[in-house]
């Protein structure tokens, strides 16, 4: 995997993590990122030799429906997945209550702290993948009829260029809200919209993706606020206007920084993951996925809700976020 080198899990130093070539018969494990992998399985592009106990690891940070290869061509190739969901060999989750709470180990918190503080305005939204064909940007076009959106990206007002996010966190602090809208409604799909944009920056997640029972498994507790607790779009906007003007229910939202849930699960990022994983492993011990489309899309294509269907054509909001003039 290009720019994986070296000791990449401080923790674990036994671990060296290469791109070179030269290692591949002496490796315990090689992990195939998925974007560099043939569309379909040609065996002369795969490492030639396969040592006994050696793992090969399939990895993919992505949901099903932007899968861009024929799984079922690589049946009975990866001994191992790594991905986002907590049915993986090894965790390669987007984020992780351990990664969350060991970041607030040994700060001096005050559960009287007041997060409204300092945040001038309401509602954020930074996106930059707008097909029409997405059920977030559908529910996004009816809920700025009620209340005001600041739109940035690619769908809306470009303020920052992609890769500079801290750009982006001087953007996000001025907000109380967060729209944490997932390109695709998968099941566990929790991605760097929640933990990195969102929750890192004491804004409030509002969420729309995954079930809300897999956030509640996977995030802080009442961390966020998920659009399926709202009728409509309509009513989930008088909710947040509620919660500007009532200090007391908004920072009930941050009551999780100083009380964390009990035996939360060891998460140490995905290297370190996989690391444990391998030194645990008895070398004699080797599974095999033999029908990787079937696992990784579900028994019946039910892992992700389907695209909607219609014309695909990208949607542009107004530069204020306002209204939308696709």
């Amino acid at each position: 995997m290009p720019g994986k080198e070296g000791k990449l899990c401080p923790t674990l130093p036994q671990c060296i993590f290469t791109t070179s070539a030269e290692n591949l018969q002496n490796a315990d494990a090689i992990v195939f990122e998925n974007s560099q992998l043939p569309v379909t399985y040609i065996k002369s592009e795969m490492p030639l030799t396969r040592s006994p106990h050696q793992q090969w690891i399939w990895f993919i940070s992505e949901c099903p429906n932007y899968l861009t290869i024929d799984l079922n061509s690589y049946s009975g190739v990866f001994n191992w997945t790594i991905t986002y969901r907590t049915d993986s060999d090894v965790s390669g989750a987007w984020g992780s209550l351990h990664m969350v709470y060991s970041r607030l180990k040994g700060a001096d918190l005050d559960p009287n702290t007041d997060y409204s503080v300092g945040k001038t305005k309401l509602v954020v939204w930074f996106i930059s993948k707008c097909s029409s064909r997405a059920q977030r940007i559908v529910y996004a076009k009816e809920l700025i009829k009620y209340i005001h959106v600041d739109i940035f990206g690619k769908c809306g007002r470009i303020v920052c260029e992609k890769q500079d996010f801290a750009c982006t966190v001087q953007y996000i602090r001025q907000y109380k809200f967060y729209l944490a809208f997932e390109n695709m409604k998968c099941k566990e799909y929790i991605t760097e919209k929640f933990w990195r944009h969102a929750l890192s920056n004491n804004v409030v997640p509002v969420v729309f993706g995954a079930p809300k029972k897999d956030y509640e498994y996977l995030t802080p507790p009442n961390s966020f606020i998920h659009v399926d607790d709202f009728e409509s779009p309509k009513a989930l906007a008088g909710y947040l206007k509620l919660l500007d003007t009532d200090t007391e229910m908004y920072n009930q939202y941050f009551k999780w920084k100083t009380n964390p849930p009990q035996n939360i699960p060891l998460d140490n990022g995905v290297w370190c993951n996989l690391c444990r994983k391998l030194i645990r492993i008895c070398p004699d011990t080797r599974k095999m996925y033999t029908n990787l489309e079937k696992w990784y899309r579900g028994e019946n294509n039910d892992q992700c809700v389907p695209l909607r269907n219609g014309t695909y054509h990208e949607v542009q909001f107004a530069s204020d976020g306002s209204q939308s003039n696709y």
